[in-house]
């Protein structure tokens, strides 16, 4: 009897020890096939999102992108390089050791020409065309546009001095920037560089290329309503972009894009003192000095960002009916608002409390936000 018990244990303990060995194979083989899987740590594609509050332009950055996790952090080094760069160098408050600055442009290109950074040669010649399509946009009035600033930053806002407008105005206007190969000169006293109406659109427009040449194909780039999209959605849909509400924080209308394009949208809520209860926004226009008042916001639409940047500027310095005309010569896409009833014009959108405009092209693109 002793002897047979003996036996069931030994047969026992084989057996635990078959059991245990087979786990324990299982177990490195489990981890030998993990290791050689594609699919490792970080690999996963899936749709990311991170807003950046610290590469200049005084915005918000957002970078949405569907890829893995390796990837987006790549392009999120590319998205934070740039703006940091391109914010340097369109600075007018300060100079850098290592390239020239729009403050030191400012301060000594008035005696001679300063060679700077292509990347400004590239943005003064688009400031120069869309110039020509309507002179209001002027990237040389940066003296106008610091004595409002002053204004807006003050603890307690008001209006500037009229004389002091008068003397800041540039009567050159674009005429005197002088551009030579990768040298700029300044022909008087008066002008002042000053790129932030278009700053922004440039910068969006090369970090989303740098992206694309990254290997990025589904995503966007938002630096405060500056909009770049990027390839196709992974799921074949449209792209829906809202249109701020003016007086909320809400979306007052969708733009549906079947393919990556840009979006721009000034408005006198993005930036604006208020005065005897009248509000003053941030784009002023050079022909008078003061702020444009004939809208509350408008939108470009283009694939190119830089121009949309521009000529929402533009846009907002002139009436909506010079507007769809500008847009009708040039093949441009726009989107006007209007506070409700202001305009002797039908609109082609209502809500409760405005009036939207839009050219032909894309007014079947546009669905209103209903409260």
């Amino acid at each position: 009897m002793e002897m047979n018990s003996n036996s069931r244990k030994s047969k026992t303990n084989a057996s635990y020890w078959i059991i245990a060995s087979i786990a324990v194979l299982a177990l490195i083989l489990s981890v030998i096939v993990y290791l050689q899987s594609p699919k490792k740590a970080g690999s996963e594609v899936d749709t990311r999102s991170v807003t950046l509050i610290d590469v200049g332009f005084d915005t918000p950055v957002t970078l949405q992108a569907t890829c893995s996790e390796d990837e987006f952090n790549k392009y999120l080094e590319i998205v934070k390089e740039t703006f940091t760069e391109c914010n340097e160098l369109f600075d007018v408050y300060h100079t850098y050791d290592d390239h020239v600055s729009l403050m030191e442009i400012n301060q000594n290109a008035h005696d001679k020409a300063i060679e700077v950074d292509p990347r400004i040669i590239e943005v003064l010649n688009e400031a120069f065309k869309a110039h020509e399509i309507n002179p209001k946009f002027d990237v040389s009035q940066g003296n106008l546009i610091q004595v409002w600033k002053q204004q807006f930053d003050a603890e307690t806002p008001a209006l500037p001095d009229p004389q002091d407008i008068q003397q800041a105005i540039n009567p050159d206007s674009m005429n005197a920037i002088k551009v030579d190969g990768n040298t700029i000169q300044l022909t008087n006293d008066q002008v002042a560089l000053d790129f932030g109406a278009i700053a922004k659109g440039y910068t969006t427009q090369l970090a989303a290329q740098k992206l694309e040449e990254a290997g990025l194909t589904s995503g966007f780039i938002n630096a405060g309503g500056n909009i770049v999209l990027v390839g196709q959605k992974v799921d074949g849909s449209e792209w829906r972009i809202g249109v701020q509400d003016p007086e909320s924080n809400g979306s007052v209308l969708t733009f549906i894009a079947d393919q990556a394009t840009s979006l721009v949208t000034s408005g006198d809520y993005q930036r604006y003192m208020e005065i005897d209860g009248k509000r003053y926004a941030h784009i002023i226009d050079p022909a008078t000095g003061y702020p444009s008042e004939y809208m509350r916001s408008v939108t470009v639409i283009n694939d190119k960002s830089v121009y949309c940047d521009a000529m929402s500027t533009a846009l907002f310095s002139v009436s909506v009916e010079e507007g769809l005309a500008l847009c009708e010569q040039y093949d441009l896409q726009a989107i006007w608002i209007v506070d409700k009833g202001s305009l002797d014009l039908p609109a082609d959108f209502q809500t409760e409390q405005f009036d939207i405009y839009a050219t032909d092209q894309i007014k079947d693109q546009i669905q209103i936000k209903q409260k």
